[in-house]
């Protein structure tokens, strides 16, 4: 859409006073940073409004029409004076047709909505009948037009809101963080102005230091969240110095609040809770410009990278620079490692081999700009430019013969000092035997270097890219042809001169690859491997998006995928990138990535995981959740299939399938006794959590969906109507009492039953008179540390929530919104709203919003661990993951993957997909001071983290 919002509204009175100002504040609002990064943009520059008079007849002018039709949403202003505008009238209707009416979003200034709001706008067809709806509406209506003004300012959030995608309540946090942020900011101009003119009185100053605490907190939170994101892109020193910057810099009397974000995010940078094996990030390097290649010598010490007019060389543990050297002022310098310690590369005074254990040059040869070299390092072929020759040197830097190109060239760029296309093929063999060389023709061919014999392979013609490379005396190769389109794969055996096996694709490009294993190709998001004998290709690996780029090692891939992810295939690990990713390169224990896109070049290394093995299981078996409970020395592995038991050495214990999995509706784990309840629409069964034995089997009404799961139990509602609350430890029935004729589920709680007869929730029971509650159902229940109990019932878009004391009388707490279903859990004190669509939050039980809780994920459990409230969510691509949230203020201190409990004080475990490991879980001091190890004590000066906060 061209533009985010219509205005509209009748010329002249309040009415074009306002939508004057109306217009302003939108263009001028300078979108929450958060919400603009969702968006995509920081203001609204594309509001629409009309300023001229305009005519008396009906019809609309087409550049009114147009842009109508190309706008996300119609403001419009309504008034006693609105529907006595035909062209207003008009504009409704056809934005409404356009694009419906639930776009159309309204701001009273005057009047009754009856008199006020066009009468279409408050009716919709539903079923065939017409039913009157009150549209979503700001109301600003007041005495003067001044004090309309006024309320304008703060129902502008009430309007951007659905523009801008975002919760109303969201925003008006957001906005009202950043006007402390910026009244913060105005206190502290006025303090260092008014100082130095005299003392400020107590109450002065106690002001403006908790503004200046406000300002700070709000401070660590944006670092904290850039943190965040640094270690997304694979930073991890740079997450660890802006997670410390978040921080106290005296723990024991901080001189600003100590934010819990903070903590999480230099935990995560430490990856102190991370038991995944694999790659992950260890340094960030930048370049002062774009890399145009980098490599990892073979015993992975050292890294190199290519960049304008430069060879840098790293030390892969360290990332410290050893080397800059020198290369020909050409964006065509190319460089490899001949072998651990020896890098030869094309420097600005000829071919330079460079020894950097030693940090000198060995030997020199002749002006080259692309370098080859045989797969067993005896034979380096390199060339100028478009020069019709090649040099051949060995591994000494002796000149061993000459490549005669016959008069034909290399295709280059006519500005190679910008553009390296990366379309050439320059190659030899396994021994050194052969070389492979593209053309600017499009021709490729092959020469003896013993003889200076050249083979065609192809002729010449209109071939625009070259790509490939030997394994052993075998080529593969692709090339790219236009007029018409073609791509074409093929295997080429050097040493008979027969071409083996060939591919082609109009639809496709081929990506070929020598890897430390075999042969590859890549095309969309597949990698196949080709045989080297046969050329037949055969399924290697699938990426999640189109591959740019790939390294091999091992029969492992890291992948470039087109955007900004790579990913290494053999653990699954997938990272994120501003910028995508077009040079790999994979070791066993390193990986690099560089971009020609970024000046920003990655190292990682392969880790192990943290913590401690506890045992490895079997990694084949299907589960969707794990436990682990010390009391009685068992690790559960669950799912709606079975259940199998370990002892805490690994050894299996038991090995259940649980009948008729696929009508389970949920399966609960009791945390006290580590029994598991399988949950059925109309049946419940307990199984040990010491054997795996079948404890309890209990079925209710069929078809009634009787069976209600509590966090202190479940509840059957039997034929006969008797509810049954069976306690998890025991199986044993804790309750009992009588339903009511055609009850569909009962829950005793006490001495009272709260039950549902035809979608209506009522308390019964203990003497006291029935009470109705709610139309809906019950979403949750649970124990209240003085004896009594809270539920709450829903009816799909709202909520409320009730206490039920120990004498049995009730009382209604406070109402929540929910669209769809939703469950709500009561654990110290709070009660957790999780609906199925939207984000959970924290209330107290009186009602009181205590926070939002995290945005990523569907919270399925809340449970207590480490001291902490322990809240379990499920994310988008059903991956599990716990928050650790402070006891008393619900604040985040730690983010656990794989969380399977507690094992002893402190002592978390966790699961890798392979193996369960213990975690210690770190205190904040303990965590800064495994920073400054790791970072050897640096910390962000001033300045630097001036330009984090200036964004």
């Amino acid at each position: 859409m061209r533009y985010d919002a219509f205005i509209s509204y009748r010329h002249g009175e309040l009415d074009g006073h306002v939508a004057e100002k109306l217009h302003k504040m939108l263009e001028t609002y300078r979108i929450p940073s958060a919400i603009a990064k969702r968006v995509g943009k920081k203001k609204l520059t594309r509001v629409f409004r009309d300023r001229e008079e305009l005519p008396t007849s009906s019809n609309l002018s087409d550049s009114i029409t147009e842009a109508l039709e190309n706008s996300s949403f119609l403001l419009l202003i309504c008034s006693r004076r609105t529907c006595g505008s035909m062209w207003v009238m008009r504009e409704v209707e056809l934005f409404g047709q356009l694009h419906g009416k639930d776009k159309i979003i309204t701001l009273l200034i005057d009047g009754e909505p009856d008199e006020s709001f066009p009468p279409g706008l408050r009716e919709r067809e539903v079923g065939g009948e017409t039913i009157f709806v009150e549209p979503l509406a700001a109301d600003i209506r007041a005495e003067t037009w001044k004090d309309s003004i006024k309320l304008l300012r703060e129902e502008k959030l009430r309007l951007l809101a659905p523009i801008l995608g975002c919760a109303f309540d969201d925003l008006r946090r957001r906005h009202r963080r950043r006007k402390i942020q910026q009244a913060a900011a105005v206190i502290c101009a006025a303090f260092a102005f008014t100082a130095s003119f005299g003392a400020f009185s107590t109450y002065q100053y106690m002001q403006i230091d908790r503004q200046m605490q406000l300002k700070l907190e709000n401070q660590s939170y944006v670092l904290s969240e850039y943190s965040t994101a640094r270690l997304a892109d694979g930073d991890r020193d740079m997450a660890m110095l802006l997670a410390l910057a978040a921080l106290p810099d005296n723990l024991p009397k901080p001189e600003r609040p100590l934010v819990p974000e903070a903590e999480m995010a230099l935990a995560n940078a430490l990856g102190v809770y991370d038991v995944t094996e694999g790659f992950k990030p260890h340094k960030s390097i930048t370049l002062p410009a774009a890399a145009g290649k980098v490599l990892l010598s073979p015993d992975e010490k050292y890294a190199a990278a290519v960049y304008p007019y430069e060879l840098a060389i790293f030390d892969t543990e360290t990332g410290e620079e050893i080397a800059s050297l020198p290369t020909v002022r050409s964006a065509l310098s190319d460089a490899a490692f001949i072998s651990g310690g020896m890098v030869v590369f094309t420097g600005e005074s000829g071919l330079e081999a460079y020894d950097i254990a030693r940090g000198e040059t060995v030997w020199r040869g002749e002006m080259a700009t692309k370098i080859a070299v045989s797969g067993d390092g005896a034979v380096i072929a390199a060339v100028f430019k478009n020069e019709d020759m090649a040099m051949l040197y060995s591994g000494d830097g002796s000149l061993i013969g000459k490549a005669e190109f016959n008069g034909k060239t290399m295709s280059i760029p006519v500005d190679d000092s910008f553009i390296n296309p990366h379309d050439t093929l320059f190659a030899l063999s396994g021994n050194g035997k052969k070389l492979a060389v593209s053309f600017a023709d499009g021709a490729l061919s092959l020469f003896d270097i013993s003889t200076g014999q050249e083979t065609p392979i192809r002729p010449a013609g209109g071939a625009i890219h070259y790509a490939g490379g030997f394994l052993g005396d075998m080529l593969l190769f692709s090339v790219v042809e236009r007029d018409p389109y073609n791509s074409i794969l093929a295997l080429y055996d050097s040493e008979t001169g027969a071409s083996v096996r060939q591919y082609a694709s109009n639809d496709m490009n081929f990506i070929p690859y020598v890897g430390k294993s075999g042969l590859y190709a890549a095309f969309d998001n597949q990698i196949m491997a080709v045989d080297a004998g046969t050329g037949d290709v055969s399924h290697a690996v699938s990426a999640g998006g189109k591959i740019g780029a790939l390294s091999e090692s091992g029969g492992g891939f890291l992948i470039g995928e087109a955007g900004s992810a790579y990913r290494f295939t053999d653990e699954n690990l997938v990272y994120r990138s501003d910028h995508e990713c077009h040079f790999l390169d994979l070791g066993s224990f390193f990986a690099f990535t560089g971009s020609r896109d970024s000046h920003t070049l990655r190292i990682l290394k392969n880790a192990p995981a943290s913590g401690n093995e506890i045992f490895a299981y079997d990694a084949a078996y299907r589960f969707s959740e794990a436990k682990i409970n010390p009391l009685i020395g068992r690790a559960a592995f669950y799912s709606y299939l079975g259940m199998r038991l370990h002892d805490i050495a690994g050894s299996l214990i038991a090995d259940t399938e649980f009948p008729d999995p696929y009508s389970i509706l949920n399966t609960e784990y009791d945390s006290a006794s580590g029994n598991v309840a399988v949950i059925y629409k109309d049946a419940f069964r307990l199984y040990s959590g010491l054997d795996g034995s079948l404890m309890l089997e209990a079925h209710g009404k069929p078809d009634a969906g009787s069976v209600i799961y509590t966090d202190f139990g479940v509840s059957v509602l039997d034929e006969n109507g008797m509810a049954t609350l069976y306690d998890l430890a025991t199986g044993n029935a804790a309750s009992a009492m009588q339903a009511s004729g055609g009850a569909d589920y009962a829950l005793p709680l006490g001495n009272r039953l709260i039950e549902s007869v035809g979608g209506v929730v009522a308390l019964k029971g203990g003497g006291m008179t029935d009470e109705l509650f709610y139309e809906g159902e019950l979403v949750g229940a649970g124990r209240l540390s003085d004896g009594g109990y809270a539920f709450a019932v829903s009816d799909g878009m709202s909520g409320k929530v009730f206490t039920l004391n120990s004498a049995g009388q009730a009382a209604e707490q406070f109402s929540f919104k929910a669209r769809g279903k939703a469950e709500v859990y009561f654990l110290g004190g709070f009660v957790f709203i999780s609906p199925m669509h939207g984000d959970a939050w924290a209330y107290d039980l009186s009602g009181a919003f205590v926070r939002p809780l995290a945005e990523s994920g569907y919270l399925a459990e809340v449970f207590i661990a480490g001291g902490h409230v322990a809240a379990g969510y499920v994310s988008s691509a059903s991956e599990r993951y716990t928050l650790l949230l402070k006891p008393d203020t619900l604040e985040t201190v730690a983010l656990l993957r794989g969380f399977l409990g507690e094992m002893g004080e402190g002592i978390m475990v966790m699961d890798n997909g392979k193996s369960l490991h213990s975690v210690r879980l770190h205190g904040t001091q303990e965590l800064v001071g495994l920073a400054m190890q790791r970072l050897g004590g640096r910390v962000l000066s001033p300045d630097e983290i001036s330009l984090f906060k200036a964004g």
